[in-house]
């Protein structure tokens, strides 16, 4: 069909319709671009306002510039009617997707942020939407959102196209001011956020009802069911937040759009944490006992063992410093002490050897402090050391100090220890760890080693409690790996995966893209990268990525995982159904010449717990945990394929089994969208905890 000088077939390209007008996919003639077309129903003359209207919303809509919001390129009359020619965006509306599943927490935030930040360039245009609902909300298919439908839109100074007492907007989502037709504000459009936001994130309206009356008397009663009973477990920041949003009065809620996302973003920095950069890494450091000279009394060797603790509380607070927790630990700088004492002063001599490439560096330094006050003595020496101490660290290298021995040896070790490293378990872990100190030792001067290292402590992280040492220590190793080899393309893996799992999703971002610049071939950034765009929504993208990942290693199961769940959430259902079984084909040709490798196996039973096969999923986690009965990450990995099966008691207390064999899990309970349908559970909070 021909339309003004755009062409489209009204059976085929249909995208939408309401009660004023329907939207097709066209094609503009003139330009060759794709655009929405959006065409005033005909019927629609018996109603002289309806082309004001029309026409209005293509103006209000053109006058907006933000990357949320839909973009208006033209405006105009044909077959006696009006057309509006729009972006065209590929997704699905926030409504179609609620009556599908419920949102993960993660990408509940992610879409409100989207919305909220929108809104809020609407607000400083001076204009108010009056129709938010989630109907107008577009989730693209990279991730992105966009605000649309300003057909009711209006500016603050305009004066109203319809009359007093008369509703304009969808009800289900309305403030009570404008449920009883009164004049309209910014804060009303908040009430409206809060309640598509309750929607979104509770899976529930906020103000149900079998009638328009009904609905209609709710509102007016502004009292909904409070988000974390009709959501279990939902947090509380984020609870108050819709409730401020939602209050029964304009002048108690969020005054406009920009005040809704300032506590939006606060809110979510509280439950999900924030996304900022992290300092240099100084590597480690172990601080030995303090050696007393000549000999001392209990009561000095009292002193020399607390000086020592408020030395490593001191240092402890330097960014991007690892104080490890034992004197005997392996690190990259170590401090001794030299202590003399006598009444009213002490003198201490302090040496802070590090490892470089051309050896081990040695700095000493003799500090001396005099009080009568034996407390302000000790503290007196200890923040001598630790300024001298401090200045130092920022001098030195922190290179690996010994000649090449064995290259070849090394580069063995460190393959046999990246094949043990993604098997799963902790006992695989270990194994892997030691592979690498065994890299290492053959040649301090590979990089390849320095960064699997860095890679099993990230996961080492996740295995043992979270404990943040790990974490500084991984960054160490691969800063170590890229001074050593600045094109290590698996260092910034590795530092991408250490930025990923302490949540700074950017940073990871970053450094996974430096990897596959380096290296096309780095499969695990692919692998990661994919991973992190699909819990961020860009379902596309991460589709990509994790092709690439399949492609260069295709043994490795979980991606076969996120890819399904990526094409799932793209329409791309026959895909979805071809991917996974490809994966259980791998995971089965894998594991006949791999029996121990349970990343292969709990993520071949996910696989099979969402295509709906059911009995060979429980089959398969029955399997790996007669296996590995006390591994951690088979436990957490067993909760994920129990909790998709539907099985919440008992993936509870899979989960809680992870996290008493010391798996991090509270690293995933908001962003692990599988985990989800647990959270109503009594016992799941505990967890958070």
């Amino acid at each position: 069909m021909r339309f003004a000088h755009f062409e489209f077939d009204p059976a085929a390209d249909k995208l939408g319709e309401g009660p004023q007008s329907e939207v097709f996919r066209a094609v503009d003639t003139r330009l060759g671009r794709v655009v929405a077309l959006k065409i005033l129903r005909a019927h629609v003359e018996i109603d002289p306002s309806a082309d004001d209207r029309f026409l209005r919303e293509a103006r209000q809509t053109s006058s907006l510039k933000h990357q949320n919001i839909a973009v208006v390129y033209e405006y105009g009359h044909d077959h006696g009617t009006s057309y509006i020619a729009m972006e065209h965006l590929e997704g699905r509306t926030l409504d179609k997707i609620l009556k599908e599943q419920q949102l993960g927490l993660e990408e509940g935030v992610r879409i409100a942020q989207g919305v909220c930040s929108a809104l809020a360039h609407v607000h400083e245009k001076g204009i108010v939407h009056r129709d938010l609902k989630p109907g107008n909300i577009m989730v693209l298919a990279d991730g992105g959102v966009k605000l649309l439908d300003f057909g009711i839109a209006r500016a603050k100074d305009e004066l109203r196209i319809t009359q007093q007492g008369m509703l304009v907007g969808t009800v289900l989502y309305m403030a009570p001011e404008q449920v009883r037709g009164q004049d309209v504000t910014t804060a009303t459009d908040v009430f409206s956020l809060g309640a598509v936001l309750y929607h979104a994130w509770t899976g529930q309206l906020p103000f149900p009802g079998r009638s328009f009356p009904e609905v209609y008397m709710a509102i007016l009663e502004a009292r909904p069911r409070r988000p974390s009973e009709a959501r279990p477990g939902l947090p509380g920041p984020l609870e108050q937040f819709l409730l401020r949003c939602m209050a029964p009065e304009a002048s108690e809620r969020h005054a406009d759009a920009r005040a809704a996302l300032a506590a939006l973003n606060a809110a979510a920095d509280m439950v999900l944490g924030g996304d900022s950069g992290g300092a240099t890494s100084l590597g480690s450091l172990a601080i030995q006992p303090a050696e007393l000279v000549g000999g001392g009394t209990s009561a000095a060797q009292a002193f020399a063992d607390a000086l020592r603790a408020d030395l490593s509380s001191e240092l402890e607070r330097v960014k991007g410093l690892s104080v490890a927790k034992t004197a005997d630990a392996q690190a990259d700088h170590e401090l001794s002490l030299s202590l003399e004492l006598s009444p009213s002063a002490g003198a201490c001599e302090w040496t802070l050897a590090t490892r470089t490439v051309a050896g081990v560096e040695r700095h000493s330094e003799r500090v001396e402090y005099r009080s009568a006050d034996e407390w302000e003595l000790q503290g007196g020496l200890a923040r001598l050391v630790a300024r001298g101490a401090k200045k130092r660290l920022q001098e030195v290298s922190l290179l690996p100090a010994a000649p090449v021995r064995d290259a070849a040896a090394s580069v063995r070790h460190a393959k046999h220890a990246h094949n043990l490293l993604h098997r799963g378990t902790t006992k695989h872990l270990m194994a892997a760890i030691s592979s690498f100190r065994r890299a290492m030792e053959a040649d301090p001067t590979s990089a390849l080693a320095c960064a699997g290292m860095a890679e099993a402590l990230v996961r080492k992280y996740l295995y043992w409690d979270g404990d943040e040492a790990f974490l500084d220590e991984a960054r160490g190793q691969a800063a170590k790996a890229l001074k050593l080899d600045p094109r290590c393309a698996e260092a910034h893996t590795s530092l991408g995966f250490a930025w990923h799992l302490s949540g700074h999703p950017s940073d990871a971002e970053r450094e996974y893209r430096a990897s596959i610049e380096l290296d096309h071939g780095e499969w695990l950034a692919h692998r990661l990268l994919g991973a992190l765009l699909l819990r961020r929504g860009n379902y596309k993208s991460a589709a990509s990525f994790l092709r690439v990942a399949i492609a260069q290693k295709p043994a490795h199961i979980g991606s076969y995982d996120h890819l399904h769940m990526a094409l799932q959430r793209l329409d791309r259902y026959e895909e979805a159904i071809e991917t996974a079984d490809e994966g259980i084909a791998a995971a089965k040709k894998h594991l006949s010449a791999a029996p121990d490798d349970q990343e292969a196996r709990l993520s071949m039973a996910l696989l099979h717990a969402r295509i709906g096969a059911h009995d060979a999923a429980r089959e398969t986690v029955a399997a790996a945990r007669a296996l590995y009965p006390k591994d951690g990450y088979t436990s957490f990995q067993s909760a994920c394929v129990l909790a998709v099966l539907g099985d919440l008691e008992e993936a509870l207390a899979a989960l809680v089994q992870a996290q008493e064999r010391g798996y991090f899990v509270r690293s995933e309970l908001y962003g692990n969208a599988d985990l989800e349908v647990l959270r109503g559970l009594p016992g799941f909070q505990k967890l958070v905890v």
